[in-house]
């Protein structure tokens, strides 16, 4: 296993962790300071003042926490959703663009796959799968040209040279 330096691609998803992080982070302390400013009365109390008064934070405790907790649920929901959405983005794309694309060849084997994009994931699955697509497409090619040369030669001598060949393209595409 090698131990080299994650691709700019790989970091990616973990940037955009980190920066729906940062932003649940700073709308709850956002909200935070909101609550606490709007349990302050208009008499001036401080912060400090309105904890140590038992009645007045009874008032407003309840309140403040039920307003506050809703933020920080639909906040961090939010959040949730947004990494879902970006990581289903990039491993769902590319699903789909492979079933696309063999729909396509079943339907035509000569036809070029259309490729994912390139910030997606399973690029190393969709190289192999071009790789293996354009040796399917030489190998139906070799055969369509064996076949038309058997159906140019005469019966005669030649004909068995000409199905030999196209026996030995057929035996190469055999797993």
């Amino acid at each position: 296993m090698s131990t080299s330096e994650p691709q700019p691609s790989e970091l990616l998803p973990v940037k955009w962790v980190g920066k729906i992080a940062l932003l649940v982070a700073l709308v709850s302390a956002a909200g935070l300071l909101a609550a606490i400013t709007w349990a302050t009365d208009a008499q001036g109390s401080n912060y400090s003042a309105i904890v140590m008064s038992t009645s007045l934070t009874q008032q407003k405790l309840g309140p403040v926490m039920l307003v506050f907790g809703l933020l920080s649920v639909t906040v961090a929901a939010l959040a949730t959703w947004l990494i879902s959405l970006y990581s289903s983005h990039r491993i769902a794309g590319p699903l789909f663009r492979f079933a696309q694309n063999l729909k396509t060849i079943l339907q035509d084997p000569f036809a070029r796959p259309l490729s994912i994009r390139v910030g997606d994931a399973l690029q190393q699955e969709w190289i192999e799968f071009e790789t293996a697509q354009a040796h399917l497409r030489e190998h139906y090619g070799a055969l369509r040209d064996a076949l038309a040369d058997c159906r140019k030669v005469p019966s005669g001598e030649a004909l068995p040279q000409a199905l030999a060949r196209l026996q030995e393209v057929e035996h190469r595409g055999q797993l």
